[in-house]
């Protein structure tokens, strides 16, 4: 994918307001790139766990900001180089 993203930071998945967290633009790409529905979410949430987020469904990124920070900086470094959702699930099983 051609979009940058900003590095997320742990405070972003604290914030109401203001400018939209980055971690909601990586989470709208990789919905995208799944295929949007059900299908998109589906693969939002392979990729995230992919990329080391541990929580369940009823945990919050706010509760693990740390893990929830290196999991989607890791999406965004690996979105940077694929353009297919194959070519993202390897890149995030590799690392």
């Amino acid at each position: 994918m051609s979009k940058q993203f900003a590095e997320v930071q742990q405070d972003d998945f604290m914030k109401f307001g203001g400018e939209r967290p980055s971690y909601l633009e990586i989470e709208d790409a990789l919905m995208a790139l799944g295929g949007h529905g059900v299908n998109g979410n589906n693969f939002k949430n392979e990729m995230v766990k992919l990329a080391g987020w541990t929580g369940g469904a009823l945990t919050t990124y706010a509760q693990r900001a740390a893990v929830a920070q290196g999991a989607f900086n890791k999406i965004r470094e690996a979105l940077s180089k694929a353009k297919t959702a194959d070519e993202l699930r390897a890149l995030l099983a590799a690392s």
